[in-house]
């Protein structure tokens, strides 16, 4: 009796071992399948993060950084549109890029130079720009060219700029400030002009050596009066043109009357007929 018990109980406990056995290889094998999952999900992951890290560089590297300067043909808000020396079109935002401009706005009619990535997107980011002509500035001057001089005379002088092209001025109402050499060939010389290079009418010729004068700080041009008010005077200069000019603040005019010679200092521009006077002596 003893003994069958014994067998029985042998017999219950290698059931119980043989039930118990595949479920603790079952789990450990679940949990096996589950790390290796985790691991692959969290490779699969950094793998993505990697190659978008990679594409990013790669754009970065592929995208060339641009220097251009050209004029802009229309500016809405912070975007500008201006076409670069290659004759090629871009629109450029210019919102959050470095300027060295201040807080002079960008419009339509400046000469700008902009640093941007050329990537393939329809609008440029930039990252600096620096406003190089202001067209704003430009309606309150005469133009200006500068160059070398080639030859000159009593009434012309002849120089060469950058691209190497000559142009001749008529100097007869010009006011002119040299030094020791005057307008010498081989002299480094900055003309202020009348209109377009095809009138060829020089306002100002300042030579380098002459460049440090006090002459050469203010505008002047002489002529006859022809007519005298408390708001404008006008004259008549060497070559027949007459100029009117607004009386600006401080300015006695009610001193002088038509027919007198006169010299005035002014600010402004002949070419756009905003010159205003100064002085008049």
């Amino acid at each position: 009796m003893k003994r069958k018990c014994a067998i029985l109980v042998a017999v219950c406990t290698a059931i119980a071992m043989t039930a118990c056995a595949p479920k603790t290889t079952e789990n450990t094998s679940s949990e096996t399948t589950q790390s290796i999952t985790e691991e692959e999900t969290e490779m699969k992951q950094e793998g993505t993060k990697e190659e978008t890290t990679k594409a990013e560089e790669s754009t970065e590297a592929e995208a060339e950084k641009m220097v251009i300067t050209g004029l802009v043909e229309e500016a809405e808000q912070n975007v500008v549109t201006l076409t670069g020396e290659n004759k090629k079109e871009y629109k450029i935002d210019l919102t959050n890029a470095e300027t060295k401009s201040g807080s002079q706005e960008v419009g339509e009619g400046d000469e700008i130079q902009v640093v941007f990535l050329d990537e393939e997107t329809q609008v440029k980011k930039a990252e600096s720009y620096q406003i190089i002509n202001s067209a704003a500035m430009r309606e309150m001057m005469d133009p200006i060219i500068s160059g070398v001089i080639i030859e000159s005379d009593s009434d012309s002088v002849t120089v060469e700029v950058e691209d190497q092209k000559n142009y001749t001025f008529s100097t007869k109402i010009a006011q002119i400030v040299t030094g020791e050499k005057g307008l010498e060939a081989g002299e480094y010389v900055e003309i202020t002009y009348l209109g377009t290079l095809n009138q060829e009418v020089a306002l100002r010729v300042i030579t380098e050596e002459g460049s440090g004068d006090v002459e050469a700080t203010y505008n002047a041009i002489g002529g006859i009066l022809q007519s005298v008010s408390d708001s404008s005077v006008t004259i008549e200069v060497a070559d027949g043109t007459q100029f009117t000019f607004t009386v600006g603040d401080n300015v006695v005019v009610s001193d002088y009357s038509a027919g007198e010679e006169v010299e005035i200092t002014y600010e402004g521009s002949l070419t756009n007929g905003n010159a205003v006077v100064e002085g008049i002596e």
